[in-house]
């Protein structure tokens, strides 16, 4: 069946790793721009003042504000799997249609997290943090948290090209970003033309700056007509039935991701705490490295997200597997090579960062459990993908959440306390028994099947209920 569309390529023609990788290369790009923003804001804080406290204050409130929001980005992730599958069964008007429950809910979402604002120190004290780190910390997470609309947007609208076959247009976007923010952080870290430095300030507004900038060129690719005409761009109004839907399918999605996610930023902050700041800042480092590697694996994961959703929505699950198992073998090889990097250069990496001794010494241990973490966290990220494309996001949700609190951030509080002369590496190696854990666990959850019976909707014919519930003319 020809699902292609006037001037669109025809990679399924092709092969199935060009069709997977004509989606996945702008899909990764995408999903790197964010870690490539921070890179670079952690980097230059690092060496404006030569001290680790910017950017140790910078990495753990982006943590916790990501965590904030990641409830909302993990529902949006399913704009992907239902525009999708819409998509592979030419309902075309649907497509649009899901686009703008997204943006619906990106608003709403938005307005619901800023009462956070006026929490912000308070955050950042429980957790035990010295006065100048919270402070800054808290410039920085309100920020972020104020800005969070721009982040929201672009998740909705990047999952929705990507879903209808446009991923040249997300990467477009991704790179307009990330040299907004890089021309935005070298002005206002540095203080450079002619602007005073602003040190964790200055990198919180650059991000900003370049998501909105990224933001902007996604509406202007959604506007064009060819794809506003098509996919029925203009039809913005409010649906209950298919708000439902995503809904139903994206919670357990973002409940999951915001549970990673928040574990994850405890693990930096709390856990690594009790050794000190210097703990911290080597974990951040080492993070920063990590984000690298696994960030185009969560953007292959979003490629494999779209590519299994379109081939159920074409009745072809065998295909669907397929193209997960590609997935997966793509991710494998490169995260196994970021892996053998991460060993051979611990040293010199974590010294592109500092000079502080201490800090090189434990980051550069904490990058041989990087090492050991990549196989398998490719495991997790594609094989995730996969069933979040099928809507089978409920039950790994809750196995990922409770393995994550009770092996990450459980284990290494109890390895912190009862073992403390192992240092950094204890925690680490609960985290690195839990990547292991749940890498498994999602690969026999695809093995099993059970995503093969699900269905996204109930009733085809749910919109016409939907309108009169809104009280507006059905479609």
């Amino acid at each position: 069946m020809n699902l292609s569309l006037p001037n669109q390529p025809q990679n399924a023609a092709k092969s199935p790793i060009w069709e997977l990788l004509a989606l996945a290369g702008p899909t990764v790009a995408q999903m790197a721009s964010y870690t490539v923003m921070q890179f670079i804001d952690t980097w230059m804080l690092a060496r404006v003042h030569g001290t680790v406290t910017e950017p140790t204050a910078a990495a753990n409130s982006g943590m916790i504000s990501f965590a904030l929001i990641s409830l909302g980005v993990g529902v949006l992730f399913l704009i992907n799997t239902l525009v999708s599958q819409h998509y592979g069964a030419k309902e075309y008007r649907a497509c649009g249609q899901y686009l703008w429950q997204g943006v619906w809910f990106s608003l709403i979402f938005a307005v619901l997290v800023l009462p956070f604002l006026f929490f912000s120190q308070t955050i950042f004290r429980s957790l035990g943090h010295e006065p100048q780190l919270v402070r800054l910390e808290s410039a920085y997470f309100q920020i972020s948290i104020g800005l969070a609309i721009l982040k929201l947007g672009g998740t909705a609208l990047g999952n929705f090209l990507l879903a209808v076959n446009r991923p040249g247009r997300v990467l477009a976007s991704a790179v307009v970003g990330v040299s907004a923010n890089a021309l935005a952080a070298w002005i206002m870290i540095f203080g450079n033309a002619g602007v005073p430095s602003m040190g964790v300030v200055g990198a919180a507004w650059a991000q900003g700056i370049g998501v909105g900038f990224e933001l902007a060129t996604l509406i202007w690719f959604v506007s064009r007509p060819g794809i506003a005409r098509t996919y029925h761009v203009a039809d913005w109004r409010l649906r209950l039935v298919k708000l439902k839907v995503l809904l139903r399918l994206g919670l357990p999605s973002g409940l999951q991701m915001v549970s990673d996610v928040l574990a994850w930023s405890l693990f930096a902050m709390w856990v690594m705490a009790p050794f000190g700041t210097h703990a911290m800042a080597a974990n951040t480092f080492m993070f920063r490295y990590m984000m690298v590697s696994f960030m185009p694996a969560i953007g292959l994961g979003t490629a494999v997200t779209a590519l299994v959703g379109r081939y159920i929505g074409k009745g072809e699950p065998e295909m669907a597997s397929r193209r997960a198992d590609l997935g997966f073998l793509v991710a494998a090889v490169y995260m196994v090579c970021c892996g053998v990097f991460f060993y051979l250069g611990r040293h010199w990496l974590i010294g592109m960062f500092t000079d502080e001794p201490d800090v090189r010494r434990m980051g550069a241990v904490l990058l041989i459990f990087a090492a050991v973490y990549q196989f398998f966290d490719a495991l997790y990220l594609l094989y995730m993908g996969a069933l979040r494309g099928a809507g089978d996001t409920f039950v790994p949700a809750v196995m990922t959440a409770l393995l994550c609190w009770t092996m990450a951030v459980g284990g290494g509080v109890l390895m912190a306390h009862l073992w403390p002369a192992m240092n950094v590496a204890g925690p680490w190696i609960m985290a690195t028994a839990y990547g292991i854990t749940v890498g498994i666990f999602v690969l026999v959850r695809f093995r099993s099947g059970a995503w093969r019976s699900i269905r996204l909707e109930d009733d085809p014919a749910s919109d016409k209920v939907d309108a009169l519930k809104v009280a507006l003319p059905a479609d």
